[in-house]
Protein backbone atom coordinates (compact mmCIF):
# COMPACT_ATOMS: atom_id res chain seq x y z
CA UNK A 1 0.00 0.00 0.00
CA UNK A 2 2.84 2.38 0.78
CA UNK A 3 4.20 1.94 -2.74
CA UNK A 4 0.78 2.83 -4.18
CA UNK A 5 0.81 6.24 -2.53
CA UNK A 6 4.35 6.90 -3.65
CA UNK A 7 3.69 5.92 -7.26
CA UNK A 8 0.74 8.23 -7.88
CA UNK A 9 2.43 11.49 -8.90
CA UNK A 10 5.32 10.20 -10.95
CA UNK A 11 4.47 7.55 -13.49
CA UNK A 12 3.20 9.48 -16.43
CA UNK A 13 6.03 11.98 -16.85
CA UNK A 14 8.89 9.58 -17.57
CA UNK A 15 8.38 9.23 -21.32
CA UNK A 16 9.41 12.77 -22.15
CA UNK A 17 12.99 13.53 -23.10
CA UNK A 18 13.72 16.97 -21.70
CA UNK A 19 17.16 18.58 -21.79
CA UNK A 20 18.70 19.53 -18.46
CA UNK A 21 19.61 23.07 -19.30
CA UNK A 22 18.59 26.24 -17.53
CA UNK A 23 15.97 27.94 -19.64
CA UNK A 24 16.42 31.67 -20.05
CA UNK A 25 12.86 32.38 -21.15
CA UNK A 26 10.19 33.19 -18.59
CA UNK A 27 8.61 29.97 -17.33
CA UNK A 28 5.39 31.45 -16.00
CA UNK A 29 2.59 33.52 -17.39
CA UNK A 30 0.46 36.07 -15.59
CA UNK A 31 -3.13 34.86 -15.74
CA UNK A 32 -6.30 36.56 -14.60
CA UNK A 33 -6.89 35.11 -11.16
CA UNK A 34 -10.41 34.01 -12.16
CA UNK A 35 -9.22 32.45 -15.44
CA UNK A 36 -6.53 30.15 -14.06
CA UNK A 37 -6.90 26.41 -14.83
CA UNK A 38 -8.71 25.55 -11.62
CA UNK A 39 -11.72 27.66 -12.60
CA UNK A 40 -12.27 25.72 -15.81
CA UNK A 41 -13.97 22.94 -13.82
CA UNK A 42 -17.79 23.11 -13.57
CA UNK A 43 -17.71 22.57 -9.80
CA UNK A 44 -15.78 25.83 -9.47
CA UNK A 45 -18.44 27.96 -11.19
CA UNK A 46 -19.52 29.85 -8.05
CA UNK A 47 -16.31 29.52 -6.06
CA UNK A 48 -15.22 32.57 -4.09
CA UNK A 49 -11.44 32.98 -4.01
CA UNK A 50 -9.82 32.85 -0.58
CA UNK A 51 -7.12 35.50 -0.56
CA UNK A 52 -5.85 34.91 2.98
CA UNK A 53 -6.23 32.39 5.79
CA UNK A 54 -9.26 32.85 7.99
CA UNK A 55 -8.76 34.83 11.19
CA UNK A 56 -9.07 31.62 13.18
CA UNK A 57 -6.42 29.77 11.16
CA UNK A 58 -3.98 32.67 11.23
CA UNK A 59 -4.48 33.24 14.95
CA UNK A 60 -3.88 29.56 15.68
CA UNK A 61 -0.53 29.67 13.89
CA UNK A 62 0.66 32.88 15.53
CA UNK A 63 -0.54 32.06 19.02
CA UNK A 64 0.59 28.47 19.27
CA UNK A 65 3.75 28.62 17.17
CA UNK A 66 5.28 32.10 16.98
CA UNK A 67 8.58 30.50 15.85
CA UNK A 68 7.00 30.09 12.41
CA UNK A 69 7.62 33.79 11.91
CA UNK A 70 11.34 33.19 12.23
CA UNK A 71 11.55 30.32 9.74
CA UNK A 72 13.59 30.88 6.62
CA UNK A 73 12.41 32.00 3.21
CA UNK A 74 13.99 30.99 -0.08
CA UNK A 75 12.49 32.91 -2.94
CA UNK A 76 12.92 36.18 -4.81
CA UNK A 77 10.62 38.85 -3.44
CA UNK A 78 10.07 40.78 -6.68
CA UNK A 79 6.38 40.89 -7.56
CA UNK A 80 5.84 38.97 -10.78
CA UNK A 81 2.33 39.87 -11.91
CA UNK A 82 0.13 43.01 -11.99
CA UNK A 83 -2.95 43.47 -9.87
CA UNK A 84 -5.66 40.89 -10.55
CA UNK A 85 -3.27 38.35 -12.09
CA UNK A 86 -1.24 35.48 -10.68
CA UNK A 87 1.83 33.56 -11.92
CA UNK A 88 1.07 30.12 -13.37
CA UNK A 89 3.97 27.85 -14.24
CA UNK A 90 4.09 27.25 -17.97
CA UNK A 91 5.07 23.63 -18.77
CA UNK A 92 7.37 22.90 -21.70
CA UNK A 93 5.18 20.08 -23.03
CA UNK A 94 1.53 19.72 -23.98
CA UNK A 95 -0.56 18.64 -20.98
CA UNK A 96 -3.95 18.90 -22.64
CA UNK A 97 -4.39 15.15 -23.21
CA UNK A 98 -5.23 12.52 -20.63
CA UNK A 99 -1.74 11.06 -20.34
CA UNK A 100 -1.95 9.62 -16.83
CA UNK A 101 -1.04 5.94 -16.55
CA UNK A 102 -2.90 4.34 -13.68
CA UNK A 103 -0.39 3.45 -10.94
CA UNK A 104 -1.56 -0.15 -10.60
CA UNK A 105 -0.70 -0.73 -14.26
CA UNK A 106 2.71 0.84 -13.97
CA UNK A 107 4.20 -0.76 -10.86
CA UNK A 108 6.12 -3.29 -12.94
CA UNK A 109 7.19 -0.69 -15.47
CA UNK A 110 8.98 1.85 -13.32
CA UNK A 111 11.98 2.29 -11.08
CA UNK A 112 10.81 4.13 -7.94
CA UNK A 113 12.46 4.28 -4.53
CA UNK A 114 11.85 5.94 -1.19
CA UNK A 115 13.54 6.70 2.13
CA UNK A 116 10.82 7.93 4.49
CA UNK A 117 9.33 7.81 7.94
CA UNK A 118 5.78 6.55 8.10
CA UNK A 119 3.21 5.94 10.81
CA UNK A 120 3.01 2.37 12.05
CA UNK A 121 -0.05 0.56 10.70
CA UNK A 122 -0.92 -0.73 14.20
CA UNK A 123 -0.31 2.53 16.07
CA UNK A 124 -2.55 2.79 19.13
CA UNK A 125 -3.21 6.48 18.48
CA UNK A 126 -4.97 6.71 15.15
CA UNK A 127 -4.55 10.03 13.37
CA UNK A 128 -7.18 11.76 11.30
CA UNK A 129 -5.72 15.17 10.84
CA UNK A 130 -6.03 18.28 8.76
CA UNK A 131 -2.46 18.95 7.68
CA UNK A 132 1.29 18.89 8.29
CA UNK A 133 4.39 21.03 8.05
CA UNK A 134 8.17 20.80 7.89
CA UNK A 135 11.26 22.86 7.26
CA UNK A 136 12.93 21.42 4.15
CA UNK A 137 16.68 21.56 3.55
CA UNK A 138 17.15 22.28 -0.18
CA UNK A 139 19.72 20.50 -2.33
CA UNK A 140 20.22 20.01 -6.06
CA UNK A 141 20.75 16.24 -6.52
CA UNK A 142 22.05 15.00 -9.85
CA UNK A 143 19.38 13.55 -12.14
CA UNK A 144 19.23 12.46 -15.76
CA UNK A 145 16.48 12.95 -18.33
CA UNK A 146 13.18 11.31 -17.34
CA UNK A 147 14.14 11.16 -13.66
CA UNK A 148 13.00 12.90 -10.50
CA UNK A 149 14.07 13.25 -6.90
CA UNK A 150 12.02 14.86 -4.12
CA UNK A 151 11.93 15.98 -0.50
CA UNK A 152 8.27 15.33 0.18
CA UNK A 153 5.30 15.14 2.55
CA UNK A 154 2.33 12.88 1.78
CA UNK A 155 -1.09 13.41 3.40
CA UNK A 156 -3.06 10.30 2.47
CA UNK A 157 -6.61 9.13 2.98
CA UNK A 158 -8.36 6.03 1.69
CA UNK A 159 -12.00 5.18 2.25
CA UNK A 160 -13.26 2.06 0.50
CA UNK A 161 -12.08 2.53 -3.10
CA UNK A 162 -11.75 6.31 -2.89
CA UNK A 163 -8.16 7.50 -2.70
CA UNK A 164 -7.18 11.06 -1.78
CA UNK A 165 -3.73 12.53 -1.25
CA UNK A 166 -2.13 15.97 -1.03
CA UNK A 167 1.64 15.94 -1.52
CA UNK A 168 4.12 18.82 -1.39
CA UNK A 169 7.76 19.81 -1.00
CA UNK A 170 10.59 20.48 -3.45
CA UNK A 171 11.45 18.39 -6.48
CA UNK A 172 14.06 18.13 -9.19
CA UNK A 173 11.93 16.63 -11.95
CA UNK A 174 13.13 16.56 -15.55
CA UNK A 175 9.85 15.08 -16.78
CA UNK A 176 7.87 17.99 -15.37
CA UNK A 177 10.36 20.86 -15.67
CA UNK A 178 12.83 21.91 -18.39
CA UNK A 179 15.93 21.66 -16.19
CA UNK A 180 17.42 20.08 -13.09
CA UNK A 181 16.84 22.86 -10.55
CA UNK A 182 14.89 22.29 -7.30
CA UNK A 183 11.41 23.80 -7.40
CA UNK A 184 8.36 24.17 -5.19
CA UNK A 185 6.16 21.27 -6.31
CA UNK A 186 2.73 19.99 -5.36
CA UNK A 187 0.50 17.09 -6.34
CA UNK A 188 -2.97 15.89 -5.42
CA UNK A 189 -5.37 13.10 -6.29
CA UNK A 190 -9.01 12.78 -5.20
CA UNK A 191 -12.34 11.21 -6.07
CA UNK A 192 -13.03 14.20 -8.33
CA UNK A 193 -9.56 14.26 -9.89
CA UNK A 194 -8.73 10.56 -10.11
CA UNK A 195 -5.84 10.97 -12.55
CA UNK A 196 -4.03 13.24 -10.16
CA UNK A 197 -2.49 16.62 -10.92
CA UNK A 198 0.82 18.39 -10.43
CA UNK A 199 0.81 22.08 -9.50
CA UNK A 200 -1.78 24.02 -11.55
CA UNK A 201 -1.79 21.74 -14.60
CA UNK A 202 -5.43 20.67 -14.58
CA UNK A 203 -8.95 21.97 -14.35
CA UNK A 204 -10.34 21.99 -10.84
CA UNK A 205 -6.98 21.82 -9.12
CA UNK A 206 -4.78 24.17 -7.15
CA UNK A 207 -5.92 27.81 -6.88
CA UNK A 208 -2.99 30.24 -7.04
CA UNK A 209 -3.35 33.48 -5.05
CA UNK A 210 0.17 34.76 -4.27
CA UNK A 211 1.82 37.02 -6.85
CA UNK A 212 5.40 35.92 -6.17
CA UNK A 213 5.50 32.37 -4.82
CA UNK A 214 3.93 29.63 -6.93
CA UNK A 215 4.22 25.88 -7.64
CA UNK A 216 6.92 25.42 -10.25
CA UNK A 217 8.98 28.32 -8.87
CA UNK A 218 12.75 27.73 -8.70
CA UNK A 219 14.54 27.76 -5.36
CA UNK A 220 17.58 29.75 -6.43
CA UNK A 221 19.62 29.13 -3.26
CA UNK A 222 20.68 25.55 -2.57
CA UNK A 223 22.69 23.89 0.18
CA UNK A 224 26.24 22.62 -0.25
CA UNK A 225 27.61 19.69 1.76
CA UNK A 226 29.69 20.89 4.65
CA UNK A 227 28.90 24.53 3.94
CA UNK A 228 25.94 26.89 4.15
CA UNK A 229 22.49 25.34 4.26
CA UNK A 230 19.31 26.82 2.75
CA UNK A 231 15.85 25.75 3.78
CA UNK A 232 12.20 26.61 3.33
CA UNK A 233 9.13 26.21 5.52
CA UNK A 234 6.04 24.66 3.91
CA UNK A 235 2.70 23.85 5.49
CA UNK A 236 -0.60 22.39 4.30
CA UNK A 237 -3.63 22.68 6.54
CA UNK A 238 -7.39 22.74 6.19
CA UNK A 239 -8.94 26.06 7.07
CA UNK A 240 -11.69 25.32 9.59
CA UNK A 241 -13.90 28.11 8.25
CA UNK A 242 -13.61 27.74 4.45
CA UNK A 243 -12.70 23.99 4.41
CA UNK A 244 -10.11 24.72 1.71
CA UNK A 245 -6.69 23.07 2.01
CA UNK A 246 -4.14 25.88 2.29
CA UNK A 247 -0.51 25.76 1.10
CA UNK A 248 1.57 28.22 3.10
CA UNK A 249 5.13 29.25 3.77
CA UNK A 250 5.47 30.68 7.25
CA UNK A 251 2.22 32.70 7.57
CA UNK A 252 1.99 33.54 3.85
CA UNK A 253 -0.75 31.90 1.77
CA UNK A 254 0.54 30.64 -1.59
CA UNK A 255 -2.72 29.05 -2.76
CA UNK A 256 -5.04 26.19 -1.94
CA UNK A 257 -6.94 23.11 -3.05
CA UNK A 258 -10.64 24.10 -2.99
CA UNK A 259 -13.06 22.04 -0.93
CA UNK A 260 -15.31 21.59 -3.98
CA UNK A 261 -12.60 19.44 -5.58
CA UNK A 262 -10.68 18.06 -2.63
CA UNK A 263 -13.39 16.99 -0.21
CA UNK A 264 -11.62 14.28 1.82
CA UNK A 265 -12.56 14.13 5.50
CA UNK A 266 -8.93 14.33 6.53
CA UNK A 267 -5.78 12.29 5.98
CA UNK A 268 -5.20 9.18 8.04
CA UNK A 269 -1.56 8.65 7.07
CA UNK A 270 1.41 10.98 6.84
CA UNK A 271 4.81 10.24 5.29
CA UNK A 272 7.93 12.44 5.43
CA UNK A 273 11.15 11.94 3.47
CA UNK A 274 12.72 11.35 0.08
CA UNK A 275 11.41 9.82 -3.12
CA UNK A 276 13.29 9.23 -6.38
CA UNK A 277 12.86 7.32 -9.62
CA UNK A 278 13.09 6.99 -13.36
CA UNK A 279 12.61 4.58 -16.23
CA UNK A 280 12.90 0.85 -15.69
CA UNK A 281 16.46 -0.35 -16.14
CA UNK A 282 17.96 3.09 -15.68
CA UNK A 283 20.42 4.02 -12.99
CA UNK A 284 18.37 5.59 -10.21
CA UNK A 285 19.06 9.26 -9.38
CA UNK A 286 20.60 10.68 -6.26
CA UNK A 287 18.38 11.67 -3.35
CA UNK A 288 18.80 14.46 -0.81
CA UNK A 289 22.43 15.57 -0.65
CA UNK A 290 23.50 12.53 -2.66
CA UNK A 291 25.23 10.78 0.23
CA UNK A 292 24.33 8.00 2.67
CA UNK A 293 23.11 9.47 5.94
CA UNK A 294 24.83 6.72 7.93
CA UNK A 295 28.19 7.94 6.61
CA UNK A 296 27.60 11.50 7.76
CA UNK A 297 25.69 10.73 10.94
CA UNK A 298 24.06 13.86 12.29
CA UNK A 299 27.00 16.14 11.75
CA UNK A 300 25.70 19.54 10.77
CA UNK A 301 25.72 20.33 7.04
CA UNK A 302 26.55 16.77 5.96
CA UNK A 303 23.16 15.37 4.97
CA UNK A 304 19.78 16.56 3.71
CA UNK A 305 17.22 17.04 6.48
CA UNK A 306 13.62 17.82 7.25
CA UNK A 307 12.98 19.30 10.68
CA UNK A 308 10.15 20.69 12.82
CA UNK A 309 7.92 17.86 11.61
CA UNK A 310 4.43 18.64 12.82
CA UNK A 311 0.89 17.39 12.29
CA UNK A 312 -2.44 19.11 12.85
CA UNK A 313 -4.41 17.51 15.66
CA UNK A 314 -7.81 19.20 15.66
CA UNK A 315 -7.04 22.92 15.74
CA UNK A 316 -3.47 22.52 17.00
CA UNK A 317 -0.19 21.96 15.20
CA UNK A 318 1.97 19.60 17.26
CA UNK A 319 5.27 17.75 16.94
CA UNK A 320 4.74 14.31 15.47
CA UNK A 321 4.57 11.43 17.93
CA UNK A 322 7.98 9.86 17.39
CA UNK A 323 6.79 6.58 18.92
CA UNK A 324 4.20 6.24 16.16
CA UNK A 325 6.65 6.60 13.25
CA UNK A 326 9.23 4.22 11.81
CA UNK A 327 11.88 4.33 9.10
CA UNK A 328 11.19 2.72 5.72
CA UNK A 329 13.73 2.31 2.93
CA UNK A 330 13.00 0.07 -0.03
CA UNK A 331 16.54 0.02 -1.50
CA UNK A 332 19.16 0.32 1.28
CA UNK A 333 22.01 -0.21 -1.18
CA UNK A 334 21.09 3.14 -2.78
CA UNK A 335 19.44 5.25 -0.05
CA UNK A 336 18.91 5.48 3.67
CA UNK A 337 16.95 7.48 6.25
CA UNK A 338 17.66 8.27 9.88
CA UNK A 339 14.92 9.53 12.20
CA UNK A 340 16.25 11.53 15.09
CA UNK A 341 13.74 12.16 17.82
CA UNK A 342 13.17 15.56 19.37
CA UNK A 343 16.16 17.90 19.23
CA UNK A 344 16.06 21.32 20.85
CA UNK A 345 15.70 23.98 18.17
CA UNK A 346 14.86 21.47 15.45
CA UNK A 347 11.94 19.52 16.91
CA UNK A 348 11.43 16.10 15.36
CA UNK A 349 14.04 15.69 12.63
CA UNK A 350 14.99 13.21 9.95
CA UNK A 351 17.84 13.03 7.48
CA UNK A 352 17.69 11.06 4.25
CA UNK A 353 19.44 10.56 0.95
CA UNK A 354 21.80 8.45 -1.07
CA UNK A 355 23.80 8.28 -4.30
CA UNK A 356 21.27 6.14 -6.21
CA UNK A 357 22.67 3.70 -8.72
CA UNK A 358 21.53 0.25 -9.81
CA UNK A 359 18.84 -0.08 -7.16
CA UNK A 360 16.51 -2.69 -8.62
CA UNK A 361 12.91 -3.03 -7.48
CA UNK A 362 11.38 -3.08 -4.01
Amino acid sequence: MALYWLLCPSIYLFSYNIAQTVQEEVEYECVDIYKQPSFQHPLMKDHQIQMRPSVEFQAMLLKEYPEILNLSTNYKSKERCPEGKVPIHRPQINYTNNFMIHPEKAIAETNLHYAIIKQFENATKKWRGVGAQAVFDIYKPRVLSNQFTKAWIWLNHRENDVISSIQFGWAVHTGLYPDDRPRLTTYFVSDRQKNGCYNTLCRGGFVQVHKTIYPGMVYDKVSVLGKRQYSVHLLVGQDSRTKNWLLMTRTTLIGYWPHQIYSAQGPTQAYFGGYAGGLTGDISPAMGAGNFVIQAGFRKNYSCFMKQLKLFYGNKLEDIDSNAFGEYVDSPNCYDVWFRKFEVGNGELLTFGGPGGACGFP
